[in-house]
């Protein structure tokens, strides 16, 4: 009876043994498949966006990347003459427009940007692009800072084409306006930044003399006020598929009138008869001058940015505008010095464009921008003072090809409308200007 007993016990084992291997190994076994479901697309990269800085996200440590832009450009007013002074008239040429090393380091309370540029635009140089030393709070990876802190050279964070890059900018250049209020990107100061949700903000100061500012004060500051910069936007993904940014922006600064030096009295003789003899006639007495102290005189600009870009079947289609004001902030086109002029300049400016991928592999686009230097502006006519527009309006188409990520071949057409030139009657009229450019792009 007792081996009766234990063999039952022992078949009792057997089976709750079993019983519990079948549930370790069903544990174990992958879990059922779920419902069909239809996969996530990955949301779209939306082009010129993955170069901003502070908004870019880049790879943890530190990280290169480097881009050449070589072109033929060709220039409807272009000569085979020298200017006076000397400087070139002739402008169908080829050249390194741009040829840029960039440096980024990102840590968990700190980041570095540094960017070095060479190109034959004046000749050949080499300058400095970027230069920034960043601290910031960055909890998450996967996000832009929410608080960014940074002291050297940088983009002037006012709009969208001051900042965004021209590796994924397809237009060959920023628009007439762009360029008048800020002949270049970079200028040194302070900036605080942040990202929270789709919240952006920034406000900089800086010195106010941009590089490729036609003085001899860039990157420098004849004068100790700052120029404040403030812009505030947002940048948001409503879908997938969609992806909309924008923002207003504000600048006020100081800009610097030059005095001149004092000069010593002296003679100034004109040749009235052409014979090469000096005769007491000809002799005028020149007095002496006295030094003009530099004076300060103020300046301001107000913009609005907005842009859309969608992915569908076809590709990415990019839609965006900027609208600027200013006073005296031509510091390029026309120069505004409201202390030598007797008057303060107002300008005006807008561009829209769009962009269209018609595959992975092609894209065209077309932008219109409109530029006023001064709306103040008279012209004299037999006498008269007259309003007179000075604006400059330029429509340009583009073509591209591209591999994705890799390289770029560009044409665009600038179809330039301006009052530069004179009828026989004296009435302003358009300056042909017309230009062409095929371009050449290839990254790391």
């Amino acid at each position: 009876g007792s081996a009766d007993a234990l063999r039952t016990d022992v078949d009792a084992l057997r089976e709750e043994v079993k019983s519990l291997r079948a549930q370790v190994e069903s544990s174990k076994a992958p879990p059922a498949p779920p419902a069909e479901t239809k996969p996530k697309s990955p949301p779209p990269r939306p082009l010129g966006s993955e170069a901003f800085w502070p908004w870019v996200l880049p790879a943890d440590g530190l990280s290169v990347g480097a881009y050449l832009q070589s072109q033929y450009e060709s220039h409807q007013d272009a000569q085979d003459q020298l200017a006076q002074g000397g400087a070139l008239l002739n402008k169908d040429r080829f050249l390194i427009r741009r040829a840029r090393v960039s440096l980024l380091g990102d840590w968990e309370y700190a980041a570095i940007a540094v960017e070095v540029d060479a190109n034959t635009t004046n000749g050949p140089q080499v300058d400095l692009r970027k230069a920034e030393a960043s601290l910031q709070y960055r909890p998450d990876r996967t996000k832009p800072p929410i608080l960014m802190a940074t002291l050297g050279q940088f983009d002037t964070p006012f709009g969208y084409e001051l900042v965004e890059s021209p590796r994924t900018r397809w237009f060959m250049e920023r628009s007439v306006a762009s360029q008048a209020f800020w002949p270049g990107e970079p200028d040194l100061g302070v900036r605080v930044a942040g990202a929270v949700d789709f919240f952006r903000w920034t406000i900089s100061a800086l010195n106010g003399e941009p590089l490729g500012e036609k003085s001899p004060y860039a990157l420098q500051d004849p004068n100790a006020a700052k120029d404040v910069v403030f812009r505030f936007g947002f940048d948001s993904l409503p879908r997938e598929d969609l992806h909309i940014a924008g923002g207003i922006s504000a600048l006020r600064g100081r800009g610097f009138s030059p005095g001149t030096d004092a000069s010593k009295s002296g003679l100034q003789w004109q040749d009235l008869n052409d014979d090469g003899v000096i005769e007491t006639i000809e002799l005028t007495p020149v007095p002496a001058g006295v030094a003009k102290p530099s004076q300060n005189f103020d300046r301001w600009a107000a913009g609005l940015d907005l842009r859309a870009q969608y992915k569908s079947r076809l590709g990415v289609t990019k839609v965006y505008g900027e609208f600027m004001l200013g006073s005296n902030m031509d510091r390029n086109q026309y120069f505004a010095d409201p202390i030598q002029a007797k008057i303060d300049q107002r300008e005006l400016g807008f561009y829209v464009g769009a962009t269209q991928e018609l595959s992975p592999y092609a894209l065209v686009g077309f932008r219109y921008d409109y530029y006023d230097p001064n709306s103040n502006a008279f012209d004299k006519r037999q006498g008269l003072l007259l309003p007179f527009s000075e604006a400059i309006k330029t429509a340009s188409p583009l073509v591209g090809l591209q591999l994705p990520d890799r390289a770029r071949l560009v044409f665009q057409y600038d179809f330039v409308r301006n009052a530069l030139a004179r009828t026989a009657l004296g009435v302003p009229t358009d300056l042909k200007a017309n230009v062409w450019t095929i371009r050449l792009q290839v990254q790391l």
